[in-house]
């Protein structure tokens, strides 16, 4: 019960910052998505079996509130929490590496999924300015804020191993 209180409390926090701060810093066009470094870093650092729903659940508020596509977050953030519990048990079991695997792909799926949309729906514009002025941008800043989101989480949520236990 703890466990999920904190979660949600985290979630909220986070919102709070991606809301009012975050996504008033940008880049170019591009800005960061603290929503997305929060459940990359969460999930490496928790092993319940349930934790999807709760992904499930943030990616439906954060798509309810967001300006895009309702489906863009939800489907980007089940992807990185299937993706994180995929490196975190099979193949990659260095945290930090894993955290910046995660953000650098789904950055880009991210914005890559928001510029398919805009294309599908008609708007017109260019891939190299989109790709140049958005996309990178919005990597170097998630890249950026990943340290210090992973470490938060690492404090918040530590590991579910017993000390000693072979990673």
């Amino acid at each position: 019960m703890p466990f999920y209180l904190l979660t949600i409390i985290s979630f909220i926090v986070t919102l709070m910052l991606q809301i009012g701060i975050v996504s008033r810093a940008v880049l170019l066009a591009g800005s960061a998505d603290v929503m997305l470094l929060f459940i990359a870093a969460w999930s490496l650092h928790q092993d319940r079996k349930n934790a999807w729903i709760l992904v499930l659940a943030f990616g439906f508020i954060i798509g309810s509130i967001s300006a895009g596509p309702f489906f863009i977050p939800l489907i980007t953030y089940m992807l990185v929490f299937f993706a994180a519990k995929l490196m975190h048990h099979q193949i990659w079991r260095t945290p930090l590496l894993s955290m910046f695997l995660l953000t650098f792909f789904g950055t880009l799926f991210q914005n890559g999924l928001h510029l398919l949309v805009l294309w599908v729906q008609g708007v017109g514009f260019s891939f190299t300015e989109a790709f140049t002025n958005i996309l990178l941008p919005s990597v170097l800043l998630n890249m950026l804020l990943a340290i210090p989101v992973h470490a938060l989480v690492q404090e918040l949520f530590p590991s579910e191993l017993p000390v000693g236990a072979p990673l």
